[in-house]
């Protein structure tokens, strides 16, 4: 993190004629141009369905899959930290250029400014996915360099300080709300927008929704800004059809394409690292739902090798426990496991990002807490639909009339919150396992092998820990970040400053 800060501003800090032509680069361009800059940064986003590489820690810790082929990461010791440094280097380093470079009398009217769509535009499109990866940074880690980042070039700031997790919410609050109001749906940005493909009135629906979400994370330690930020942002429209939702489509030509990528297969081997979690089948087969059957495979289809049984039996589908003991433990479960459908498993496969099912249930839940007057049965109801529709499953009003919202309030927060975290299925894992750490939905315990492993604790990690090379370059502010926010610890089990209600 602090790390690419340092060497992105070393990087700009000579000007070309300083020494000829030697600081003239063949193969990259002297000018940037904001169109490419922002393709690129989107292409991080896959990171937070899973991992790159292959652990998928955020696909486990939501609930969703879980080892097939051995015990390496269940222990929950191999994996324990998260490295930042590459997304303030690239993904959020090149939104905040493209919003100087158009804000700048310099450079806003230049062609290789001007060509990607209007001025406002552009910087309130940055803004906001800037926000959404900084959210997901702060909730995995908490304090992190945010008012002090880039300024190495501009204030000569080479050692950012860390600010709290409260003050990073603010100032992701403000950027988004002044975004919202920068968006011009008179204009469009270009196919280079491969988020939304240029439409704004789809951008500013996102823009309401990721603003909803984080309100609705910090309900319960600040519920009077929660009410505020999530009432404006639900005024403004968030995204109430799957159509709106993001979802991120690789091509063809993707290196990191999923599934495809991770098992480093082609379909139908078993070489594939990891199959469906225990707990996510579990649920689908509780409540009938026949998502199961888009999302899971068994017989001849099946990578994990042919299960025996009906395919259209909900009991004939099983899942992985996460955490076991040996190999061949990990592998008995395997061996009864279904598997994931081919869909998620092509290198052109399509993942939820920010899905309508999503934005709905956040309202629904808001609603029930009373943060909105809405009608939560309602929105429960079409949050259940737009899932069904993104995922292309039959049966959807047969399954609402079998699963209608209790009238009782907790056990309506409890159907709102499970129905929210099944349908984040291969969409954002980052969001679901969130949400299991500030609702306790669905109760997940580690295994006996899990907690004999990491002291006695009986539930999945509340946040990640720095990795070494970030803490290594900015160590002094690291440290007054431990000891002012964190307690002086830096552990998997301790909580961020919105994590409040009790899991163990």
């Amino acid at each position: 993190m602090l790390a690419a800060l340092a060497v992105a501003a070393t990087l700009t800090s000579c000007k070309p004629g300083d020494f000829g032509d030697i600081n003239l680069s063949p193969n990259s361009p002297s000018t940037p141009y904001t169109d490419m800059l922002f393709t690129f940064a989107c292409f991080s986003q896959r990171g937070f369905i899973t991992s790159t590489s292959y652990d998928l820690w955020q696909v486990s810790w939501a609930g969703y899959m879980a080892e097939a082929v051995n015990n390496q990461f269940g222990d929950l010791k191999t994996t324990f930290y998260f490295a930042t440094r590459d997304y303030y280097y690239t993904p959020m380093k090149n939104l905040t250029t493209i919003i100087n470079m158009n804000t700048d009398e310099e450079t806003k009217d230049e062609v290789n400014v001007r060509q990607f769509g209007t001025n406002n535009n552009q910087i309130a499109a940055a803004l906001t996915l800037r926000a959404w990866y900084m959210m997901h940074l702060t909730d995995m880690l908490g304090p992190l360099p945010w008012s002090e980042a880039w300024k190495a070039d501009s204030d000569d700031i080479w050692f950012p300080k860390f600010d709290s997790q409260q003050e990073i919410y603010t100032a992701l609050f403000n950027d988004l709300e002044q975004a919202y109001g920068l968006f011009d749906e008179s204009s469009s940005l270009t196919k280079n927008d491969i988020m939304y493909n240029g439409n704004i009135a789809r951008w500013k629906k996102f823009n309401a929704s990721l603003r909803m979400d984080m309100a609705l994370r910090i309900s319960d330690v600040d519920p009077s800004t929660a009410k505020t930020r999530f009432g404006t942002a639900y005024g403004q429209g968030g995204i109430t059809a799957a159509a709106d939702g993001y979802h991120y489509k690789h091509d063809n030509t993707a290196t990191y394409a999923y599934l495809y990528y991770i098992g480093n297969l082609n379909y139908g081997s078993r070489d594939l690292q990891w199959g469906p979690n225990k707990y996510i089948v579990d649920a689908l087969k509780e409540y009938k739902d026949p998502r199961m059957f888009v999302r899971f495979t068994i017989g001849d289809d099946a990578y994990l090798g042919k299960r025996p049984g009906d395919p259209t039996d909900y009991e004939a589908y099983f899942g992985i426990e996460y955490g076991q003991r040996t190999n061949d433990m990990v592998h008995q479960w395997a061996d009864k496991s279904c598997s994931i459908s081919q869909k998620y498993c092509a290198q052109t496969a399509t993942y939820g990002i920010f899905t309508a099912a999503r934005s709905l249930f956040n309202m629904a839940e808001a609603a029930l807490l009373g943060i909105i007057s809405a009608d939560a049965s309602s929105l429960y109801e079409q949050g259940i639909r737009a899932s069904f529709e993104f995922e292309e499953a039959e049966g959807v009003d047969e399954y609402i009339a079998a699963h209608p919202l209790p009238a009782d309030k907790e056990q309506a927060l409890y159907e709102v919150r499970m129905q929210r975290w099944i349908a984040g299925f291969l969409t954002d894992s980052i969001e679901a396992w969130s949400d299991w750490r500030r609702t306790n939905t669905p109760a997940m315990k580690l295994t006996e092998y899990q907690t004999e492993s990491n002291g006695g604790h009986t539930v999945l990690p509340y946040r990640h820990t720095y990795e070494s090379t970030d803490i290594d370059r900015n160590p002094d502010e690291y440290k007054k970040a431990i000891d002012a926010y964190c307690g002086g610890r830096d552990e998997r089990w301790d909580r961020v400053w919105w994590d409040v209600a009790p899991n163990e």
